[in-house]
């Protein structure tokens, strides 16, 4: 990947903006401030909140701790005060593109000591303080920044990045473009070389020569090919997901489900084919996949909730005869730093407003038979606009 910190056409002040957005929802929340906490170092699960509001992403790597060379190494926290100014506490040398002065930029191998002292200096070692991205701070560090602060009432905070996450800027919906725009065209190449005697790394091998002279970095390719029937067989991988050894066949189905980041934002798209000529039952999991996606495409405009896009789209596949199963109950999801609030799940009550960008996916199983289908789309104050342009139909 192009480093997630690289220039991406969001100017200083648009960071600047969000962090006072931030905030603003922490005073509301009666917060003395925030702890932020990312992680990177070649993962792509949990860097968003710190480069969301900082534009900055560590590359180095996760290495345990060695009490007295360095703590907390491929983690980053940002202090943000609610009565002073932040800091960012940094692994990685700053490159000159992060969205802060330099004097509130600490460059240290020491992620937790100096945590605990920015937050002393901030005042934030008493009160209130809200903590967004408890999932990528390692227990042990946890541990010791509570230890030294006993005076703080942690609080979680995630939803107050989630709720600024989910609606997209001008400057953000045009990485989302140029992501979605990639990602197809990567998927394309990858469905091009889908032939018979091909295994599912050379179909990602493909993929790949579009993908990183973009500068673009996979996350992952979820892969899958396999036959129906009374005597259904299914050929997939764990680990890496493209690492069967078992080429495909004529008469087999493929379904490819690829995510990745361009300039730190997802694109994140899925299709099917045959191996060969499209039998009809093949044909009937492909288009039961699209036909679900197509009805809570259908289904979404400003003013409605997530919970009742979800429910036209699974609805859909219901009344087609296919239950819900499988690892993802819901419709899909927001994209954009990952994957962002809204959830497209029965229940979720959140408004759908324009500058959403959503993620429509359906995985459909029957009798060894699968199909799967994922479009991204823009909610807009007129309508929608369709961001996935990977050609939809292989048969």
């Amino acid at each position: 990947m192009l480093a997630a910190n690289e220039s991406s056409n969001i100017q200083p002040a648009e960071f600047a903006q969000r962090r006072q957005r931030a905030l603003e929802l922490a005073r509301r929340d009666g917060l003395q401030g925030l702890l932020v906490f990312s992680r990177g170092g070649g993962t792509l699960d949990r860097y968003a909140d710190v480069y969301y509001l900082t534009n900055f992403y560590t590359p180095y790597p996760f290495i345990p701790d060695v009490p007295g060379n360095w703590s907390a190494r491929a983690h980053t926290s940002f202090i943000l005060p609610t009565g002073a100014d932040p800091t960012l506490i940094i692994d990685s040398p700053n490159d000159g593109r992060i969205a802060l002065p330099a004097d509130q930029i600490v460059y240290t191998d020491f992620i937790v000591e100096q945590t605990i002292e920015a937050m002393r200096k901030a005042g934030l070692d008493r009160g209130p303080v809200g903590l967004v991205g408890a999932d990528a701070m390692p227990s042990s560090t946890y541990n010791r920044i509570a230890a030294a602060l006993p005076s703080v009432e942690w609080r979680d905070a995630e939803q107050i990045l989630a709720q600024l996450r989910a609606v997209k800027s001008p400057a953000e919906i045009a990485l989302l473009r140029r992501s979605a725009h990639i990602g197809s065209r990567m998927i394309e190449a990858m469905m091009a070389a889908a032939v018979p005697g091909a295994t599912h790394g050379d179909v990602v091998a493909a993929g790949l020569q579009v993908l990183v002279p973009a500068r673009g970095m996979l996350y992952n390719s979820f892969m899958a090919s396999g036959r129906g029937g009374e005597a259904p067989v299914l050929v997939k991988s764990n680990f890496p997901t493209w690492g069967s050894k078992q080429p495909l066949e004529n008469g087999m189905w493929l379904r490819l489900g690829i995510s990745g980041v361009v300039d730190g934002y997802y694109f994140d798209v899925s299709r099917s084919k045959a191996i060969g000529p499209a039998s009809t039952r093949q044909i009937e999991l492909f288009e039961a996949s699209i036909a679900s996606v197509e009805a809570g495409i259908a289904a979404t405009r400003a003013g409605t909730t997530a919970g009742e896009i979800g429910d036209a789209g699974l609805k859909k596949q219901e009344d087609m005869g296919f239950p819900i199963k499988g690892v993802f109950s819901a419709l899909g999801h927001g994209i954009g730093l990952g994957w962002d609030s809204p959830w497209l799940a029965r229940g979720d009550k959140t408004l759908i407003v324009p500058n959403m960008v959503l993620n429509y996916e359906r995985t459909i199983t029957k009798d060894g038979y699968l199909g799967d289908y994922e479009e991204s789309v823009l909610v807009t104050a007129d309508g929608l606009e369709r961001l996935t342009s990977a050609q939809q139909r292989f048969w």
